[in-house]
């Protein structure tokens, strides 16, 4: 489990510092798309993507552990 944890850790810092930070934001600080859309000056639909590609990656990273 530390070892994923690790991985885990690794591809968060290796995604791109926006994609970073909305993920961050989302799942640390528990914002909600809107919110982070208001205080980013996003739109509601670029969050969800940007969750969408950061989600996408730690997936990759944790199935490739898993298999």
């Amino acid at each position: 489990a530390d070892e994923m944890l690790a991985l885990v850790r690794a591809e968060v810092g290796n995604l791109p510092k926006r994609c970073r930070q909305i993920f961050l934001m989302s799942r640390v600080d528990g914002l909600s798309h809107s919110e982070i859309a208001d205080s980013l000056g996003l739109s509601v639909n670029t969050v969800g993507v940007q969750l969408g590609i950061a989600l996408k990656r730690l997936r990759s990273v944790t199935d490739r552990y898993l298999s």
